[in-house]
């Protein structure tokens, strides 16, 4: 028997609500993921806050023209039947992983956007057309590659400590200024990782506002694919950038003073080993969480130097933020997405 999942009427709202949407979530990216890369820059006293924002950008802002715009694609049609069920869906998605991700800040936690983001698009499918709006096999294997980067940064964070441990231990005095320099090539990494990974989330958000305000745009997304001009990719960085300078500071001091006094060893190596595997997900077209799996491996690294020196209540409080994240989003989203169909 031929099954179909109940479709509601697409209703395409104004260009501006749907583009308010996507600037909003993209700058929360620069509150928690931008804080969480700033975090060990600052701490290891290797940057500013502005100074290490600066070198964070200009790896973003290669991310999406190197590696390219894979995970914007797979954010917009892995999750629901995203296009058939209309932009209002995906305002009200969006809307629900907002309130998520400000709670999170509000409390001083880095989180994952990207569970935000992806578990309010299933939970807005949900309440908006039924179970078989939501692609449970794909939703499974984005969340699978997401547990898969925790794992591997975390193992890569203690892996690449364990190197520079034995750096250091043929190393003079100059050793510390030494690796500070070299964190400018290592925040470079992160921010490119962040550009070919996190950032392409909010690329598709707002290569989603055009693709639906013109027809070609839609005939494209109904037949499977997503247009991404260049302007929906400087719009993602651009805001990023804003919301890294708004609110970025706050969770990172969470990250970087917070969990231990972060050395400029343990500094390098998470922030190589966490890049690393975040642009490794992002050739393969799997979106991850940058602040995640950089969070992941400075715990690992601390944990490496000696068990007890992270503070393990506060990465509980973290943990927990990162489990509520994605079962709150999915709640919310559907609740959003019921009350606008009443």
């Amino acid at each position: 028997m031929e099954t179909h999942v109940r479709v509601m009427p697409v209703h395409v709202p104004p260009a501006w609500p749907l583009f308010a949407a996507a600037a909003a979530y993209s700058m929360l990216c620069g509150f928690e993921v931008g804080g969480s890369l700033l975090g060990g820059l600052v701490a290891a006293r290797a940057f500013t806050l502005l100074g290490g924002a600066l070198v964070l950008l200009a790896g973003a802002a290669a991310g999406p023209w190197i590696v390219g715009t894979a995970v914007a694609r797979s954010v917009v049609f892995a999750v629901i039947t995203l296009p058939r069920l209309g932009p209002a869906v995906y305002l009200e998605a969006v809307a629900a992983a907002l309130v998520v991700l400000a709670f999170c800040w509000w409390r001083g936690l880095p989180t994952s956007t990207t569970l935000a983001l992806v578990g309010a698009l299933a939970g807005a499918g949900l309440g908006a057309a039924g179970p078989r709006a939501v692609l449970w096999g794909q939703l499974w294997k984005v969340m699978g590659s997401m547990v898969a980067a925790l794992v591997v940064g975390a193992i890569a964070g203690a892996a690449a400590w364990t190197l520079v441990r034995m750096v250091l231990r043929r190393a003079g005095d100059g050793a510390d200024a030494a690796l500070r320099g070299l964190q400018t090539a290592s925040g470079l990494l992160q921010g490119f990782g962040y550009g070919s990974n996190d950032a392409e989330k909010a690329v598709g958000l707002f290569a989603l506002v055009g693709a639906w305000g013109s027809a070609g745009g839609r005939a494209a997304l109904a037949a499977g694919r997503l247009p991404v001009p260049g302007w929906a990719v400087w719009a993602a960085l651009l805001t990023f950038a804003l919301g890294m300078a708004v609110g970025g500071a706050r969770v990172a001091r969470t990250v970087g003073f917070g969990l231990y006094r972060v050395r400029a060893g343990d500094a390098l190596a998470t922030q190589f080993a966490a890049g690393l595997t975040v642009v490794a997900a992002a050739a393969l077209g799997s979106p991850v969480s940058s602040g995640q799996t950089a969070t992941a491996a400075l715990v690992a690294a601390g944990a490496s130097r000696r068990l007890s020196l992270p503070r393990w209540s506060l990465v509980s409080r973290i943990g927990l933020a990162w489990l509520i994240t994605l079962p709150l989003s999915v709640a919310l989203g559907a609740i959003a997405a019921g009350l606008a169909g009443i």
